[in-house]
């Protein structure tokens, strides 16, 4: 999360005492309904920059232990530094694992050590919180492919055919040559391997695209975000093993370190995502192509309606 304003010297003023109140108020209120959350959602969120740390760290204390609390907020809260947002971090049950593992990516051990100290902490998230002092985390600026049209998808698509079929040039770099690994008709992992093997990010992007069921540039952008997390959360939703997810990782990513605990950092953060919880975020990403990577699936607040093929 960018860096933003908050300031501890800013004097209390209205927005401080309104947040304090519907904060209060919220809270005091033993099952809010849904309205009564979009509502303190809607009122917090332009305060956030209007109020000093003292009172941001009254709203995150406040709302650490209600499952009601409105999951963008807490989320937007806990990734504040973590002096700030340490009860959220430590008892929030609204974050949920995927949470927790974006956060440690994003800020690494200050959150982590809060992190560490919840209550049933998944083992796997445990060992994650252990390996992550160890491991620089330097995300490197990435291009993201830009203009990409459903024309090119088309002609990419026609790129990944079995061995021996013609491969359309036009659709590639200049100078740019091809080895598509299979030698039948190739299931999705297949696709991804040789895809990612052949060094063309446009053609991953594509296959990605097509296994997910989503557009070419949410692919693209899941697959070149500086946060990891998204792409692990599509990884999952494929029903990979760690070996296969493994190799796509390094072979997409190749900025990432390679050593040991690094390894034992993306096994450990790819077991904590649930089947169920990709197949949410899949399901959002298709019905909604421009939300935000990161944002809470909408279909989190009713009944879902399609799985990727859950494990």
């Amino acid at each position: 999360m960018a860096s933003h304003p908050y300031n501890s010297h800013r004097a209390a003023g209205r927005p401080e005492r309104l947040l304090r109140a519907s904060v209060t108020t919220f809270c005091a209120t033993p099952r809010p309904t849904r309205r009564e959350i979009a509502q303190l959602d809607d009122l917090a969120t332009p305060l956030l920059g209007r109020v000093s740390d003292e009172t941001l760290r009254f709203v995150a204390a406040a709302l650490s232990e209600t499952p009601h609390a409105p999951a963008a907020l807490v989320r937007r809260l806990a990734d504040l530094p973590a002096d700030i947002s340490a009860p959220l971090l430590v008892s929030s049950p609204v974050l949920t694992n995927i949470d927790l593992v974006a956060l440690i990516g994003r800020h690494g051990l200050g959150h982590a050590r809060a992190i560490a100290a919840r209550a049933g902490l998944d083992e796997r998230i445990r060992r994650l919180v252990q390996v992550v002092g160890a491991i620089e985390h330097s995300p490197a600026s990435n291009e993201k492919e830009t203009g990409a049209a459903e024309e090119a998808r088309e002609r990419l698509r026609h790129m990944m055919r079995p061995a021996g079929a013609p491969v359309l040039e036009s659709a590639l770099p200049p100078g740019t040559a091809v080895n598509l690994r299979w030698d039948s008709e190739p299931t999705p992992y297949l696709k991804l391997r040789s895809t990612a093997l052949a060094g063309v990010p446009a053609l991953f992007h594509t296959a990605l695209a097509d296994a997910l069921g989503i557009d070419l540039q949410r692919a693209a952008a899941i697959a070149d975000d500086s946060d990891v997390s998204s792409f692990i959360v599509a990884l999952r939703a494929l029903c990979l093993s760690d070996e296969q997810a493994f190799l796509l990782m390094q072979c997409v990513r190749r900025d990432r370190s390679q050593d040991i605990r690094s390894i034992a950092a993306f096994l450990d953060a790819y077991a904590a995502v649930s089947s169920e919880t990709a197949a949410r975020f899949v399901e959002a990403w298709r019905e909604s192509p421009h939300e935000n990577l990161h944002r809470e699936p909408a279909n989190q607040r009713g009944p879902s309606s399609t799985r990727l093929r859950a494990s």
